[in-house]
């Protein structure tokens, strides 16, 4: 074997690979178009940190990290392949003093590799963790990745035994030291080891490359790609639909009711979700019994595209052709169950809170959410369809602007008692107040603001709210599909926003405070500074225009939103607000911070009934039971409302009390001396 047979092999395996891959991006050509080519130094950082760099599988200890050095290794062993095919045609070709320092380290990391795959194996065939399934695909490619590195070693351990005076030897330590394995043997049983060894791994290389596309690990050739080509807008954004060039151009639907209804990049999601399990592990819903699970959610709908994919690489070929019309003919006359509701079933669309653990886990940049957020919006708008609890809460929001359907003229109603200045009056304020629909309207919730109102006093803040004037943020509507009614809701803000020149925003919702600081701009306005009250109060915390007295010594667990934190990034201001006050011990819940268990209320949940599985709330308290602490402290509204409510139903009263951040420091402000509620004594006159 030589030369030709190298060329021969070559050929064959690259030009079956090639039609492979065109074939798999004409089903991509089939989706919607969607511009990924923004911000290349952005997305190279991306590529470099997540993709080379596997920084969200270096979370974890075990698996992330074998499988950061299974990565690294195929980089490494890649280059080695790659001399191997160049010397399959001229059988001394190196690049000399590179050569010998790349050996030293592509050893190295082949035996890393062998001592990773041996270690995902245990982990897939003995003690098998919850979140994988098992797989015997998966545990043929881990053996057929160690395989590829055991006979680089051994090929090379048979040609320095053959060869003593080779000039890799020595530098390639590893094959030096197997290089005994072949003592006393004839050369010719020695050049057999090697050319098998050698072509052996030539061949196993290039059947991988060809095998790839066809097997769940074809995410080895996307995954990269995928990365570079992620979602550059914050987490907690959903995009805008441009309804009305829709509607101009004739949309017969809106949302995703088939799956070529998507975006290019949504596909290319299913061709690269790893099935791994992590968006699993922490998913609220997967872990409370509902019929969502994100990896599912995924490679159900990649096998749907896998079941239909001649057909839809017909459509490629002919829309990148621009020939649309042939095109949707073919669209049209696919024989196949609906997307939203058909492959993947309503229970599973609705189930989700939103909370972003899935797409914060997930080492390839998959986007659960605006996935089934684009299906939701099928269902509201193009099929009417939704929870009856949930039209129940649009309907309140159509009439009155506001999910509990009570009067529009009533937003203000909260705050009749005390002095809160509107903007309608007193325009000359540092912030808006945006309140909230659960602000305005629950009353748990209305003490809160009453707190807020009272800290930011205290502090001498200048602030009016929009009163009546206000609407519900557009957070539900949006989440729940409807994107018409939120976009009404939006820009009815927006003009009063505008009418008003409001610039700096503070909100107590982590709901209203992701949709004014990352969807809002969508529609035209920008703002100085959108800030959560957590924010705020930290900053005042720390200039000193807030002081606090000591409280009872006692323990407090905080709860993240999943709104402030995981999709915003917020996880500190809240802890250095409970911090500030003497007394307070915080102790964290297990899952925390980036790790944090969702209340379940995002998504619109907090309007629809809970009737699957377990309570989402309840396994929440019961965590933060667990910790021993006296109090769970939250800063969001729903979470406020579904943390106090599992608390009662799973009678907990005598062992925990929920507050606000905002009702710990109000309790405990202090005001020239002495507590805001006592008056300071009168001075003497003189």
């Amino acid at each position: 074997m030589g030369p030709l047979a190298m060329l021969v092999l070559l050929v064959a395996a690259l030009a079956l690979f090639t039609a492979t891959m065109i074939r798999r991006l004409d089903v991509l050509r089939a989706a919607q178009p969607d511009d990924r080519t923004d911000q290349p130094g952005r997305r190279l950082k991306a590529l470099l940190a997540i993709g080379f760099g596997q920084r969200k599988l270096l979370y974890e200890k075990g698996p992330g990290w074998m499988h950061a050095i299974i990565f690294a290794g195929f980089l490494v062993v890649a280059f080695r392949t790659l001399t191997m095919i160049i010397r399959g045609f001229d059988a001394d070709w190196r690049i000399p003093g590179i050569n010998e320092a790349y050996l030293v380290v592509h050893n190295l990391l082949e035996l890393m590799v062998i001592a990773a795959v041996l270690y995902g194996l245990f982990r897939r065939l003995i003690t098998r963790p919850g979140r994988l399934k098992f797989s015997g695909e998966a545990a043929a490619i881990l053996c057929w990745i160690g395989l590829l590195m055991l006979t680089d070693l051994l090929g090379d351990a048979a040609k320095f035994q053959l060869h003593p005076d080779d000039p890799e030897r020595g530098w390639a330590w590893a094959s030096t030291m197997l290089s005994g394995l072949f003592a006393g043997q004839s050369d010719t049983a020695l050049g057999i080891w090697h050319h098998v060894n050698f072509w052996l791994h030539v061949v196993l290389v290039l059947g991988f490359l060809n095998y790839l596309p066809f097997g769940k690990h074809f995410h080895v050739l996307t995954a990269l790609p995928a990365v570079y080509t992620e979602r550059l807008t914050p987490s907690g954004k959903i995009d805008k639909l441009d309804l009305e060039q829709l509607m101009a151009d004739g949309a017969e639907s809106f949302g995703v009711g088939k799956v070529e209804d998507f975006g290019w990049r949504r596909l290319l999601d299913m061709y690269t979700c790893t099935e791994c399990g992590r968006c699993n592990e922490g998913c609220p819903t997967h872990n409370t019994g509902k019929p969502l699970s994100p990896r599912e959610l995924i490679t159900d709908e990649r096998d749907h595209v896998y079941g239909i994919s001649d057909q839809l690489a017909a459509m490629g070929r002919l829309k990148s052709k621009g020939n649309t019309v042939e095109a949707k003919a073919i669209s049209d006359s696919i024989e196949r169950p609906i997307m939203a509701g058909g492959i993947i079933e309503e229970d599973v669309l609705w189930a989700c809170t939103t909370c972003g653990y899935c797409m914060a886990h997930c080492p390839v940049q998959i986007d659960h959410i605006p996935n089934i957020i684009d299906q939701r919006r099928y269902l509201a708008m193009t099929e009417a369809k939704m929870p009856a609890a949930l039209q129940t809460a649009m309907r309140g929001l159509e009439t009155n602007s506001n999910p509990w359907n009570q009067s529009a003229q009533a937003r203000e109603e909260w705050c009749e008692d005390i002095e809160v200045p509107k903007l309608r009056d007193k325009q000359d304020v540092e912030w808006l107040l945006f309140v909230g629909c659960a602000g305005s309207y629950d009353s748990r919730n209305q003490t809160v603001l009453r707190a807020l109102v009272k800290c930011l006093d205290a502090a001498g803040e200048t602030f009016a709210i929009l009163g009546n004037e206000e609407g519900c943020c557009g957070d539900p509507a949006r989440r729940a599909g409807n994107e018409y009614l939120a976009q009404m809701q939006v820009q009815h803000n927006i003009q009063n926003l505008q009418k008003y020149g409001v610039k700096k925003v503070l909100t107590a919702c982590p709901h209203c405070f992701n949709s004014i600081l990352n969807e809002y701009s969508d529609f035209g306005i920008e703002f100085d500074e959108v800030v959560h009250h957590s924010q705020l109060l930290q900053k005042l915390l720390a200039e000193g225009k807030l002081q606090v007295s000591e409280e009872a010594a006692h323990e407090v667990t905080f709860h993240d939103s999943c709104y402030l934190g995981r999709h915003n990034g917020e996880y500190d201001a809240p802890r250095d607000v409970l911090g500030a006050v003497p007394g307070i011990t915080q102790v964290e819940m297990p899952r925390s911070k980036r790790e944090g268990f969702c209340c379940g209320a995002g998504g619109a949940r907090m309007f629809m009934e809970e009737d699957l599985g377990t309570r989402i709330n309840h396994n929440r308290i019961e965590e933060a039971a667990t910790t021993g602490a006296s109090e769970v402290c939250s800063s969001c509204p729903f979470c406020l409302t579904m943390l106090e409510d599992a608390v009662k139903e799973t009678d907990r009263q005598e062992q925990l009390t929920v507050r606000d951040i905002a009702e710990v420091i109000a309790d405990n402000l202090v005001v020239a001396g002495a507590p805001a509620d006592e008056a300071p004594p009168a001075e003497p006159e003189a």
